[in-house]
């Protein structure tokens, strides 16, 4: 037996509309080969798949996993604790029947959101507010151009009785703790001469690894600038907290969708040029990791029903240019659901990509009619804004020298991962009934985390079968019914077997039919003493992968597809699926072995329907950030509880822990199995290379 079969084996002694043209509505047969590495997605290589929705309890089921799924993609839950917002309004300027104040208060201790606020120039209110998110224009939110002028809007709604917030995105204008990106962040720190040094000023691009695994994102603190955004609203004195909206154009359309989508204080809307089926945003804070794996700008748009829904679209906009014919009947579908048609309009304008004066006046009416403006609709605005240079320099901080409550970035990135530590630590179950709510609640988000199907409708086809021996041997290929898989799995049994060990290790390591002394040796063992032996190709083993050059060819590839390791949990819980189905009511051990551990806990875990697991961590560290930026980089793991969660979910039946690294903190586990009553269903073994195969399962 060679070293290589030796590792191999460890030891335990322990809905859809109907006919819409140009979206995938309907499965193509089975394929006999894995497509997954072949139909990669970006936002400019992209086809909605919308799922069938057949009534509305069924979507008003599906509606809560897109929210919590856009949630969880911005690490935004568990949600941040709201602070004292410590808001500033300052330096009010006055214009024709509007007034327009600079703004900043602190969205995260120390972080600063900051803008412009337009307030009505007359009357007490309560007046309906307005959230203006600003899009990829040049100069952010004060840009006043005929294709977009963001200060226009402002101020035609501000004369029209709104209190509207002009917010800056992460890195433009006044936002200056963080970058947007290199190109962007530079542009807007330029300057004729010197200017003061700052060393909260950050500029450099928005890449933090370690911090994504705690679900830091530059969309992430844009959605979450904008929740913050509504509350600053909600505390002014003026202001309808009943009636407030959110309008953006681009960039901006798509920090509205994802608003209204999650924050049901927003009761009208307007996203202006984004909403696609065949593209889709394309700026990394449109694109957080996992956010467009398995919905789309249809679908989260449409989490908004049955409120007042405005979608302007345009005939040469490369988002929107078919929206009438292509995107619109999908978006009838399901406000029909709620009998609210009427609730959702598009216009759709001779233009390119733009949120000009056309569509401005489109807005102005929606928002006039579904909020009740004290003041009617502007029929005929200025494309351009004239009063911008009698205004003056409307920038918050036009020094680029921020406040002293004002952090570094740095220290906001730390004190948000050490808030995500806390709000993880305080939600780990100490009982068997807390620990039932941590599954419905972590469990979920975990599962949600890794885009593992659960409950696949699993296809198999026989590829190959022979006797060796007393026992009968299989090669099946697996796959989900309409996704493209397409992978092989090996299966010995016996007339006996009634237990199902499933294997899931490197694919150098071999199969199960190996020569003589090999694995078929102790597979037959096995076999002899009961089990059946299910070994698991694939991703997880490693006998698929995407090509590291097709991957990185793509654009933000995590954020609308599965890398090679979560196509492998996919792989794992695919097959215990099947193992459930086929051999109902047998137990079943699963064993993770080498570089395939982790993904076989955090299958297991998903799943949930395993007796026992053996997890091998081949001598790493799964709570080390560095470590898991290389093993596992996988946006807001952290933030669901990782491995960790993953290990008070098997322990419940029986987990041990195989070969871990020095720095593994086993006393935390035994500590969480202690209080929990689980001691006896949980073991560490260091350095353990198990043999014989007598061994093997428990």
């Amino acid at each position: 037996m060679n070293s290589k079969n030796l590792f191999s084996w460890i030891v335990l002694s322990t809905l859809l509309p109907l006919g819409v043209i140009g979206i995938i509505l309907a499965a193509a047969a089975e394929p006999d080969v894995d497509t997954r590495a072949s139909t990669l997605m970006d936002a400019d290589h992209f086809e909605a798949k919308v799922p069938p929705v057949q009534n509305l309890a069924q979507w008003e089921e599906r509606k809560k996993e897109v929210r919590e799924l856009v949630l969880n993609s911005a690490g935004l839950w568990p949600e941040p604790e709201r602070n004292p917002l410590n808001a500033r309004i300052f330096d009010e300027r006055q214009g024709d029947g509007f007034k327009v104040a600079k703004v900043y208060f602190e969205s995260l201790p120390g972080y600063l959101a900051t803008g412009n606020l337009y307030r009505p120039a007359s009357g007490e209110g309560p007046f309906p507010a307005i959230v203006s998110p600003h899009g990829h224009w040049r100069y952010g939110r004060l840009t006043n151009s005929e294709s977009g002028s963001i200060p226009g809007r402002c101020i035609d709604l501000a004369r029209m009785g709104f209190v509207v917030f002009s917010i800056d995105m992460v890195g433009y204008n006044d936002s200056l703790q963080f970058p947007h990106d290199p190109g962007k962040s530079r542009a807007q720190l330029m300057a004729d001469s010197p200017l003061p040094y700052d060393p909260r000023v950050f500029q450099a691009d928005f890449d933090f690894p370690r911090a994504a695994l705690y679900g830091f994102s530059l969309g992430g603190i844009q959605l979450w600038n904008a929740i913050r955004a509504v509350d600053f609203l909600s505390s002014l004195p003026e202001v309808d907290s009943n009636r407030i909206g959110a309008t953006g154009a681009s960039g901006g359309a798509t920090q509205t969708l994802l608003l209204m989508a999650v924050d049901d204080r927003i009761q009208a809307a307007a996203p202006v040029n984004i909403i696609g089926a065949r593209k889709h945003p394309g700026c990394r804070c449109e694109n957080f990791p996992g956010l467009w794996r398995d919905t789309t700008t249809i679908e989260v748009a449409a989490t908004f029903a049955p409120k007042p829904l405005l979608l302007p679209s345009a005939t040469e906009d490369p988002w929107t240019n078919s929206f009438p014919e292509r995107e619109l009947p999908i978006f009838k579908k399901y406000w029909g659901l709620y009998g609210a048609e009427e609730n959702v309009h598009n216009v759709h304008i001779d233009a390119g990509h733009n949120y000009n004066a056309e569509t401005r006046a489109a807005v102005y009416q929606w928002f006039a009619r579904h909020l009740k403006s004290p003041a009617p609709a502007i029929k005929n605005p200025a494309p351009v804004a004239p009063e911008m240079k009698q205004l003056g320099d409307l920038r918050v901080f036009p020094d680029k020298v921020l406040p002293e409550s004002a952090l570094s970035g740095f220290q906001v990135m730390r004190n948000w991962m050490e808030a995500s530590e806390e709000a993880f630590e305080s939600s780990v179950p100490g009982s068997s009934a807390e620990l039932s709510r941590f599954a419905s609640t972590f469990g979920r988000r975990l599962r949600q985390v890794l885009g593992a199907e659960v409950e696949p409708q699993v296809t198999s086809r026989s590829v190959d079968s022979s006797q060796q021996g007393g026992a009968s041997y299989k090669r099946l290929l697996l796959g989900r019914q309409g996704k493209g898989d397409a992978f092989h799995v090996e299966i010995v049994s016996g007339a006996s077997s009634n237990a199902t060990l499933v294997l899931v290790q490197p694919e150098e390591l071999g199969g199960l039919l190996r020569a003589q002394g090999g694995p078929w040796e102790y597979t037959e063992k096995l076999v002899n003493s009961g089990y059946r032996v299910v070994r698991v190709g694939g991703y997880a083993s490693g006998e698929l992968a995407i090509p590291r050059d097709r991957w990185a060819s793509f654009s933000w590839p995590d954020v609308y597809n599965r890398d090679n390791r979560l196509n492998g949990v996919q792989d794992i819980v695919t097959v215990l699926e099947y193992v459930k189905n086929t051999w109902s009511g047998d137990p079943v051990t699963l064993i993770g072995i080498g570089r395939c551990g982790i993904l076989t806990a955090f299958a297991g875990a998903a799943h949930g329907g395993v007796d026992s697991a053996v997890i091998d961590l081949a001598g790493r560290d799964p709570g080390l950030d560095s470590k898991m930026v290389e093993i596992f980089p996988v946006g807001s793991i952290r933030r669901v509880g990782d491995f960790r969660t993953a290990a008070l979910l098997l322990m419940e039946q029986g987990l041990t822990i195989l070969n871990p690294a020095e720095s593994f903190d086993q006393e935390w586990y035994q500590q969480r199995a202690s209080n929990l009553g689980l001691s006896s269903n949980f073991q560490v073994k260091e350095r353990q290379v198990i043999w014989p195969p007598s061994d093997v399962v428990p």
